[in-house]
């Protein structure tokens, strides 16, 4: 079972502990608690926790290093004590760097309104609509991936009136881009992969079929007769009997094509090679059918360290299961579409945030959501009730698939060359 530093100290709860963590040695966190003045470092490589004594070198080191945390976990302790209800921590302190995402101040993450009355849900805190996972990944230069929720986009119905060409045909128009609902960042976990396909297949097309084609094109583009169907229908049969009798007079063809004709009449599939030792030319050809869409799958294992984190935890399981809920209408009647999610490779050292060097994803929707519980094979919970005895460990997996397919366009604006190459979509 993990640590828990309220074994140390009787009585309290695992949220009034502080966790700071060392940027160079990731196994080692000291807990520190306000209202005692307790600081415990654990290292969860060999799971041991050790009081760290007043007075040490150690102590303050830890002091001089983590001076912003601790003065906030200390303010809070004192107004909590004074009866005036807890504050909130400041985000974006720890000592290893400036924040370089927007952050949520811890316990308001994905409180928002809504729900109730029917109306869309606001994920995150009025001022600010973001969470994360894990609690430093805020203050850290570490590597992330950003889920956006938004409101699922509409084509507002509309047909566009054809092409720049003015050849009439319709076609529908660009997909509007719904409001931001909440952001959770979190860490990037092993198994980035993508697969891009597009939908081809082979496809036959025998001698009577493509006589067939040759005449109807040819009928078709005939300026007098496409004005006349009856005209059309009547050229279109004489032309295919024209050709049919041609091909009889061939010897070596007639007997293949009555053969044929009658396994076309009486839909006697392999007549002609059970009779004449033959098959039509097939004209086997790879043809494009259309594109694909890609789907994306990301597994996270989230161990909370904190009742802060676990409660965080809990609220990004939420996001991501209510979002991808269907909604009702008031009458009833329809039902609307889930919100969808824009998702971002994010690298820590970019100022631009966007990680060149992992592929772009467009607007997906989530299809499928996951949990496990019991990722450990046991069932195990923290002993503090103020967070609802959270459990020690969960597995969330999520199955996404783009709304829309990739084009050569999208390639268009990307950088080719250079530092800022993009391996694109």
């Amino acid at each position: 079972m993990a640590f828990v530093p309220g074994d140390y100290v009787s009585g309290s709860t695992l949220s009034s502990w502080t966790p700071l963590r060392s940027p160079t040695r990731p196994e080692l966190t000291t807990w520190f608690h306000a209202s005692s003045g307790k600081m415990i470092d654990y290292n969860s490589t060999r799971n041991t926790a050790s009081v760290v004594n007043p007075g040490t070198t150690r102590r303050a080191a830890i002091m001089d290093a983590f001076r912003d945390p601790i003065r906030d976990a200390l303010a809070t302790a004192a107004v909590e004590a004074a009866g005036t209800g807890p504050t909130t921590p400041r985000a974006g302190a720890g000592g290893a760097g400036a924040s370089s995402i927007p952050v949520i101040p811890s316990g308001s993450s994905g409180s928002g309104s809504g729900g109730a009355s029917g109306s869309p849900r606001n994920f995150g805190a009025r001022e600010a609509k973001y969470s994360y996972y894990p609690e430093d990944l805020a203050t850290t230069k570490q590597d992330r991936i950003k889920f956006e929720m938004r409101a699922a986009g509409t084509r507002g119905g509309r047909i566009s009136g054809g092409d720049p060409g003015g050849s009439g045909l319709l076609g529908f128009g660009p997909r509007s881009e719904g409001r931001s609902l909440g952001i959770v960042f979190l860490g990037i976990q092993g198994q980035i992969s993508d697969s891009n396909s597009v939908d081809w297949s082979g496809s036959t097309i025998n001698p009577l079929q493509a006589a067939l084609a040759e005449a109807s094109i040819n009928a078709m583009q005939d300026p007098e007769l496409s004005k006349d169907v009856a005209g059309l229908m009547g050229s279109l049969g004489k032309k295919i009997f024209d050709k049919a009798k041609t091909a009889m007079r061939q010897q070596g063809v007639r007997n293949n094509l009555q053969i044929l004709l009658a396994q076309e009449a009486v839909q006697a599939q392999g007549l002609l090679s059970r009779l004449g030792g033959q098959v039509a030319n097939p004209n086997l050809e790879l043809l494009f059918n259309g594109p694909q869409l890609r789907p994306f799958t990301f597994n996270f294992r989230m161990t909370p360290r904190s009742g802060n984190e676990a409660n965080r935890v809990k609220k990004i399981i939420r996001f991501f299961k209510e979002g991808m809920a269907v909604q009702t209408t008031e009458t009833d009647i329809f039902l609307k579409s889930p919100n969808t999610f824009k998702i971002q490779f994010q690298s820590g050292e970019s100022s631009s945030n966007a990680h060149t060097s992992l592929p772009r994803i467009k607007e997906c929707a989530l299809i499928r959501c996951d949990v496990n519980y019991t990722p450990d094979g046991s069932y195990m919970t923290f002993a503090d009730s103020i967070e609802g005895y959270p459990m020690t460990c969960y597995e969330l997996s999520l199955a996404f698939s783009e709304i829309d397919p990739i084009v050569g366009e999208d390639y268009s604006d990307l950088p080719f060359e250079g530092p800022n190459m993009e391996i694109g979509y």
